[in-house]
């Protein structure tokens, strides 16, 4: 409850700006927006599907094959109309959907979420986005379907520009080589210093029996990347996500001197005794690290539980036959901290201002019926197509089903609000009962941010810069280029060059 106040705090934050800027329900667009902020007038009836209609979708992720595939026919066919779909990397997804709005060839749906959230309000000022919260009365299952504080995120009071698309914040957990801990007689680890213990050992006491020098302890995308992985290692030694309350201040981890003295010192012994992969600084992606422990290569890395069983567990045994994984809770540091990557929740199926209510309806209508009768369809698939139930009642999975990807689908289109949106019904109830084990667990430890979302204009112009220092700085010290006590000499540069402004800007607003 705490994390949602505080997102909503920086709703309120954000409406202020909004609200100066004028009601966009007010324009005339050739969308209708200021008829679907009218709704109840409107003679649309909310389920007519009988005009045709196409339907333009931008979307990230891995291109699906559209033809000959089931569930797009389906799909099509109960709501009338064709779906054109665009993919495109989440890699800079902002500056490219930007070149979109400035051409004016902006689809009819697409995902917000890889981008800044101060782009959704930009895009709302701008009369980019289609306020649907007006419509929802005429849907009152995708209302329902959805929690009341993710229509709010991001959005100025009285207004939803864009559908909420589930997103567990805390989805992913560390996996360990389970039969490399029976190789060598090791426990999983349960503190910090457990962990650097089993780290060490695979790295050099031959975890694999290879009689090679070929694996390693841990891998890392850089040193301060909280979604990617570094919440278990930096949060173990106390530091902030972002920004931590101590003593009444808004304090960043940029300024947290003997945590981060403590932190970086892990690494940079990690780093000296070839426990810690020697690349970690040139990887950008999660999938970077990742990679490695599906090549066998290191021991231990973060993994997504709802597909590790086909990816990862999968991928490993193409190296190793005998693999195996155990999964665990991040270790506790020094004073007994845990925490585990957290991910953002203001993801959002946003939809064109400009197109018709008409189109808004249908589109409106195709969410509500992937959340409710339709969930199961784009999760599991069509009955006889995609699975079959076998005699003994168990459900089988058919060869269809990897060809149509039901489950991506659904998540293209609107994902439900279930963390067990993986649980396939042929997984078995199991692993259903194991998946959510895991994300309670997850939960214990969220690596929580006591920043409610307020914004230092500072920090906007120069703060992407300060912390690429910060980091290079600190990433030589891990590396052996400086030493250890060059620590300092980061954090008193960031704060001389803008950081004790930033921070004075925050706790200003914060105090209010």
């Amino acid at each position: 409850m705490k994390r949602q106040l505080i997102f909503l705090i920086f709703v309120l934050f954000l409406a202020v700006g909004c609200s100066q800027n004028g009601d966009t329900s007010e324009n005339d667009k050739d969308g209708n927006t200021a008829n679907a902020n009218e709704s109840g007038n409107s003679d649309l009836a909310p389920y007519d599907f009988s005009e045709h209609l196409t339907i333009s979708f931008l979307t990230t992720g891995s291109p699906i094959q559209d033809e000959d595939n089931a569930i797009f026919d389906y799909i099509e066919e109960k709501f009338n109309i064709t779906m054109e779909w665009e993919y495109y990397d989440r890699d800079n997804f902002g500056e490219y959907f930007n070149t979109l709005v400035a051409s004016g060839n902006v689809p009819d749906v697409w995902r917000f979420g890889y981008n800044d959230p101060r782009e959704y309000i930009d895009w709302a000022e701008r009369d980019v986005l289609y306020d649907v919260k007006p419509l929802l009365a005429d849907y009152p299952e995708l209302e329902a379907g959805i929690p009341t504080e993710a229509w709010e995120m991001l959005n100025p009071d009285g207004h939803y520009y864009g559908v909420p698309e589930y997103r567990l914040q805390t989805r992913n957990m560390l996996a360990i080589r389970q039969d490399w801990l029976d190789h060598l007689g090791l426990d999983v680890p349960d503190t910090i210093e457990d962990f650097y213990e089993v780290a060490y050992a695979f790295a050099h006491d031959d975890p694999n029996q290879t009689g090679q020098d070929d694996t390693t302890g841990f891998s890392a995308v850089g040193l301060f990347d909280d979604v990617s992985g570094t919440a278990w290692r930096g949060g173990a030694f106390g530091l902030a996500r972002d920004w931590k309350e101590i003593d009444g201040e808004l304090v960043p981890y940029q300024a947290q001197r003997e945590e981060l003295e403590d932190y970086i010192a892990f690494m940079r012994k990690a780093y000296e005794e070839d426990v810690l992969d020697k690349d970690f600084m040139l990887h950008s992606d999660w999938r970077d690290a990742n990679n490695l422990l599906s090549s066998s290569v290191v021991g231990i890395e973060y993994v997504n539980p709802n597909s590790v069983h086909r990816k990862e567990a999968a991928d490993i045994k193409e190296h190793d036959p005998d693999a195996s994984f155990a999964y665990f809770a991040p270790p506790a540091g020094p004073d007994g901290e845990r925490t585990t990557p957290t991910r953002p929740s203001y993801y959002k199926k946003v939809i064109n201002a400009n197109i018709s209510e008409e189109k808004v309806r249908r589109i409106l209508a195709l969410f509500e019926w992937n959340i409710t009768e339709g969930y199961d369809i784009t999760r599991h698939g069509l009955e006889d197509i995609h699975w079959e139930e076998a005699e003994d009642g168990t459900i089988e999975v058919l060869d269809k089903w990897e060809e149509d990807d039901p489950g991506a689908i659904g998540t293209n289109i609107l994902r439900a609000w279930n963390p067990l949106h993986r649980a396939y019904w042929w997984l078995g109830e199991d692993f259903a009962d194991d998946l959510a084990s895991y994300y309670e667990m997850n939960e214990t430890y969220f690596w929580e941010s006591d920043d409610p979302g307020l914004i230092s204009d500072t920090n906007l112009q120069t703060g992407a810069q300060l912390n690429a220092e910060f980091e290079q700085i600190l990433t030589e010290v891990v590396v052996g280029k400086r030493e250890l006590s060059d620590v300092q000499v980061a954090v008193d540069q960031w704060l001389a060059n803008g950081g004790e402004q930033i921070i004075k800007e925050m706790n200003e607003q914060y105090k209010q």
